[in-house]
């Protein structure tokens, strides 16, 4: 288990509850559960740059995104860390979803922003294999990341042939850092509205562990 859903109005309580097992940098980013949770100890002034959309063309498969300001929390997420990322162990995330009719994707988005390290990312879309992560059917490869906790530049990965996915069946949307670049920090932020959901799966190094959590920021459409 990765942590319980932290709220915006909670940040300043997690500072003073958890100082025992919390690291803060000083940047004000609390990182929890050896460096796999993240938030920020007080609000920072960040520029704002507003969101791309998908072409109105294209059928929203699944998001959890929202409008505005609100795309993607700029007070929480989870540490995508590659093994020299100066915490205890690395780790992937992956957010979960199950389509409500046979699509063919083309298009994947992730609120996703630059920490420390090397300023790199990947993303993929997976088959499900026993409620986690499974087969790859497409990566996408992202760099030069916003700086974290800024809003609200998506990584948009696009594929014009579109990936054939199932009504009702499980895929997943995974973030993990390059694995050539080892130093990678990144931060894979909560769902502005802090939905929870099952579909929740992380990867420390030992397998895929699959729980009850805050879900990433992600959005998938296509026709």
């Amino acid at each position: 288990m990765m942590r319980k859903a932290v709220s915006g109005v909670l940040i300043g309580l997690v500072f003073a509850s958890l100082a025992g097992w919390a690291q803060t940098s000083k940047d004000g980013v609390i990182k929890l559960n050896g460096g796999r949770t993240a938030v920020l100890g007080a609000a920072q002034v960040q520029p704002f740059t507003p969101a791309v959309e998908p072409s109105s063309k294209l059928v929203k498969i699944y998001s959890n995104l929202g409008k505005g300001e609100h795309v993607y929390s700029t007070l929480a997420g989870y540490g995508i860390l590659g093994p020299d990322a100066g915490q205890p162990w690395p780790q992937m995330v992956g957010t979960g979803f199950r389509p409500k009719a046979d699509y063919l994707v083309t298009l994947v988005q992730v609120g996703a922003t630059y920490f420390q390290g090397t300023n790199a990312l990947v993303v993929s879309l997976n088959q499900d294999n026993h409620n986690a992560p499974g087969k790859v059917l497409h990566t996408w490869h992202f760099k030069d990341l916003p700086e974290a906790w800024s809003c609200c530049i998506l990584q948009t990965g696009k594929y014009a042939k579109g990936i054939p996915v199932e009504k009702g069946k499980l895929y997943w949307v995974v973030v993990r850092p390059e694995t050539k670049f080892t130093d990678t920090y990144d931060i894979f932020p909560d769902n502005y509205a802090e939905k929870e959901g099952h579909h929740f799966s992380n990867n420390i190094g030992s397998g895929w562990d699959t729980s009850y959590q805050v879900l990433g920021a992600v959005g998938v459409f296509g026709k």
